[in-house]
Parts: C-alpha cells; sequence; structure tokens
C-alpha cells in the first residue's frame, strides 16, 4: 500500500482520526445532535446515546480481534459469511459514502456557510467546486498529510466543545432538568446512537496502524468516550437555553451568537463547517481502502478516480442543490444502514456466545431503526 510509503502510522495520529470520525464531533453539537432529540433534555438524551453506540462498537471491536483489513467492514463479513456476501457489503457501504461525499458539500455550503456569512451567496457556486478541490488536494498530498490535519481537527474541535459549553453554562448554569427530563427519550437516544456510526471508518485504516488489532481494540473506545464526553459537555446546558434560539438551523452557532457574540459564534460555526469537511477526507480514506482491498489497484490511483465522481457530482448539484441535498441523502443513508446491518446479521455467525449475540441483537436493532427511519422520513419541500 503505497499511501504511507510503508510507514505505520502512529496510534496517536490514528486516534485523531478516530475522533474526528465521530460526527466530526464540533458538528454534532452545534448540528446534529440538536435536530436529533428534544434538547430539554439534552444531557440524558445525549448520554444514553453514547451508550447505545457502544453496542455497534463493541462488535467492531471485537471482530478486530482476529481481522484487520484494508476492508473494514467487508472484512468482518467476509470472515463471518463468505466473499460473496462482503463483495454485497462492499458495495453498498461503497455507494452510500460514493453520494454521501457530494451532499455533503452541498451541505456545508448551502446549510452552513450560508447561515455564518449570509452575504457567500454568491460565491456559493464557486464554494460548491473549491471544496471537494481541496480535498481532493488534502487526500492527494498522503496518508500522513491527511491524518495530521485531522488529529489537528480533532484537537481544535475538542478545545471549541469546551469554550461553547463553558459559554453556556456560565450564562443559563448547568440544568439538573437536562439530565431527569424524560419526553421522547427513546427515540431521540436511539437517533444520537446513529450520529456516531461514522466511528467505524478508521477500521478501514486498522491494518496501517502500529499495534494493529491491538491498537484499533484501544483506540475507538478511547475515541467514542472522548467525543462522548466533550459533546455532552457542550450540550446539556442547551436544555435551558431559550427554545426559539436551539432550534436556528444551526443551534450552536446561534447560541454562541446569543451569549458570547459574533466572534465567538463565527469560531463555532465555521469549526462546525470545518469538521464536517474533515468527516468527508475521513470517509474519502476509508473508501479508498475499500477499493484497495477488493482491486489491489494503489491507492493513489484510487484516490485520483475517486474524485472524479466526487467533483462530478457535486458540479451537477448547481442545477438544484436544494433538490440534490434533499434526495440524495435519502439514498445514501438507506445504504448506509443497510450495509451496517449486513455487518451486524453475520456477527452471531462469526461468535456465537450470548453476550456476542446480545450485542449484535442490540447493534442491528439500532441499524433497523435508522433503516426505518431513512426509509419512511418525508422529503422536505
Amino acid at each position: 500500500m503505497d499511501a504511507t510509503a510503508g510507514r505505520p502510522l502512529s496510534p496517536a495520529l490514528f486516534c485523531g482520526f478516530a475522533v474526528a470520525s465521530i460526527g466530526g464531533p464540533l458538528a454534532l453539537a452545534v448540528i446534529y445532535v440538536p435536530g436529533a432529540a428534544d434538547m430539554r433534555s439534552a444531557g440524558l438524551v445525549t448520554l444514553l446515546g453514547a451508550v447505545i453506540y457502544a453496542a455497534p462498537l463493541a462488535v467492531w471491536v471485537r471482530f478486530s480481534r482476529d481481522v484487520v483489513s484494508p476492508a473494514g467492514l467487508a472484512g468482518f463479513v467476509e470472515a463471518a459469511a463468505g466473499r460473496r456476501l462482503a463483495l454485497v457489503q462492499a458495495a453498498v457501504w461503497a455507494f452510500s459514502y460514493f453520494l454521501y461525499l457530494p451532499y455533503t458539500v452541498t451541505d456545508i455550503v448551502y446549510e452552513m456557510l450560508a447561515v455564518v456569512f449570509p452575504g457567500v451567496e454568491p460565491w456559493r457556486p464557486v464554494l460548491e467546486l473549491a471544496i471537494p478541490t481541496v480535498i481532493v488536494a488534502v487526500v492527494l498530498l498522503g496518508t500522513l498529510p491527511a491524518l495530521r490535519m485531522l488529529a489537528l481537527s480533532a484537537v481544535l474541535q475538542l478545545g471549541i466543545l469546551v469554550v461553547l459549553g463553558a459559554a453556556v453554562i456560565h450564562h443559563v448554569g448547568a440544568p439538573v432538568a437536562s439530565f431527569t427530563h424524560a419526553h421522547g427519550l427513546r427515540r431521540g437516544a436511539a437517533n444520537v446512537a446513529l450520529l456516531f456510526v461514522c466511528g467505524s471508518l478508521p477500521l478501514f485504516l486498522g491494518a496501517e496502524v502500529a499495534g494493529g488489532s491491538r491498537t484499533i481494540r484501544r483506540v475507538l473506545p478511547i475515541a467514542g468516550i472522548v467525543a462522548g464526553a466533550y459533546v455532552l459537555f457542550a450540550v446539556f446546558a442547551f436544555a435551558a437555553v431559550d427554545p426559539a434560539v436551539r432550534t436556528e438551523p444551526l443551534p450552536g452557532y446561534a447560541i454562541a451568537g446569543a451569549y458570547s457574540g459574533r466572534t465567538v459564534a463565527i469560531v463555532v460555526g465555521v469549526g462546525a463547517a470545518a469538521s464536517v469537511a474533515g468527516l468527508i477526507v475521513a470517509e474519502y480514506l476509508a473508501l479508498s481502502r475499500l477499493l484497495f482491498a477488493f482491486t489491489g489497484v494503489p491507492i493513489r490511483t484510487l484516490v485520483s478516480w475517486i474524485a472524479v465522481p466526487f467533483v462530478a457530482l457535486d458540479a451537477l448539484s448547481l442545477i438544484d442543490p436544494e433538490w440534490f441535498d434533499e434526495h440524495v441523502l435519502r439514498p445514501s443513508l438507506i445504504a448506509l444502514y443497510l450495509s451496517q446491518l449486513i455487518v451486524f446479521a453475520v456477527y452471531p455467525l462469526y461468535r456465537r456466545r450470548p453476550l456476542d449475540v446480545a450485542l449484535a441483537a442490540l447493534a442491528f436493532a439500532l441499524m433497523a431503526w435508522g433503516l426505518w427511519r431513512g426509509i419512511t422520513a418525508p422529503v422536505a419541500t
């Protein structure tokens, strides 16, 4: 594999990659968690969501005791149920992320930056093409530079989460009701847990990290705990925020502006957009490894190949960005949850002990909920 020129990735870089893959964490707090659950129970629903996420995480980690491969999740499926099903799982997963890359750029440009900088509207078509071009350039620099940037991004995101959480607590206090209010708890906790699902992306680089299986099994839980704890700190006080503010398009950005002024709000809003862009880089790296595992084509060549549909779809989105964002999201999420369902469905074939079956059942149920929600949720008009 030529991406790292034969040099194993350090556990520290791998950990930074893992933390940045979960959301990214700043985007979770600023955008996605407030949109996934009733913020009157922000603390409890975020905490329970992180706990539920422990079930799929445990399955990935337990698979990783024996299976470490650039095929990532498909490698797990192959070990449990054979290559044919692994190819199906890989195809579904790859389809999801080939869509995920471009529509996430559209989200950044039209849903995030447009809110933070209203005057950016005339520049949105330029940004729609410039952002994927920059992302491709970052990935083409090589795995090590890309991971260094992701690790730095992870550190900055965690720092901004602390600033956001401290600012909100300073103005509204630390509401105990955030952990005792239970309205919409089950649905909200499941929705929050699904936001962590990209925590599986580091598995695709597991074969390149120093320590292999041992590092994966240590780093993934650490990353989940760190990201979950920082997000929880940032959002739990949202329960005491004016409901009109926390229902803005970018709730964390609006809250930061209301309590800490325009400068902090810009840092939070731009940081959230950058964290989503970092997640695209992480997905890009994982997708290149999956394709390498099944084709043997050099990583750098695959990165160039992936760039073609990535940038092309972003260019096509300019015809009708709103339609593109709304209608590409649904098939991408359906494919994502279906690909994960396959992993958890076959895990009991690999390990049949009661604990393993229970973990697989809980993880399967979570992805089934995500799949059902993806199929049945109305498309905005």
